[in-house]
């Protein structure tokens, strides 16, 4: 029985630094919980951010890219309301960055009030991005492509 526990105690230790060295998980979603918004003395309501990596064609190579959207909600606001967000983004592995303004624009949804939507996509190569939009002072995404 010696030899038994032997044998089992060496499968441990043989296979416990495979288990314990398992790769770091690379986020490729995020977002951000709905913040109260009042792009105009008539017009409030929510927005809420998320980012996605994805990829970007251009010409014929596919890069990297990172697809930022918005969502707002007028709530009950009486017509078409526009909310501008601008978008930032920094590469932390390359140092590459840009910025956009992204503008979306509510429409009547049915029984769910005004709704806007918008998005845009950013090739940013490689590596680790941080987008911030501007109604999160506070706030980033962080996404790894």
């Amino acid at each position: 029985m010696t030899w038994l526990r032997a044998a089992g105690a060496l499968a441990v230790a043989v296979t416990l630094p495979w288990v314990a060295a398992a790769p770091a998980h690379a986020e490729q979603f995020d977002h951000l919980d709905p913040v109260p918004v009042q792009p105009s003395p008539t017009c409030g309501g929510t927005v809420r951010g998320e980012a996605m990596v994805t990829p970007v064609q251009i010409d014929y190579q596919v890069e990297n890219g990172v697809r930022v959207a918005i969502s707002y909600d007028a709530g009950i606001y009486d017509g078409s309301c526009a909310l501008t967000e601008t978008v930032t983004w920094t590469n932390l592995d390359t140092g590459s960055s840009g910025s956009h303004d992204l503008t979306a624009v509510s429409t009547i949804d049915g029984h769910y009030g005004f709704i806007g939507y918008a998005n845009t996509t950013f090739v940013t190569g490689p590596g680790t991005v941080v987008v911030t939009l501007s109604s999160y002072p506070d706030a980033e995404l962080r996404v790894t492509t």
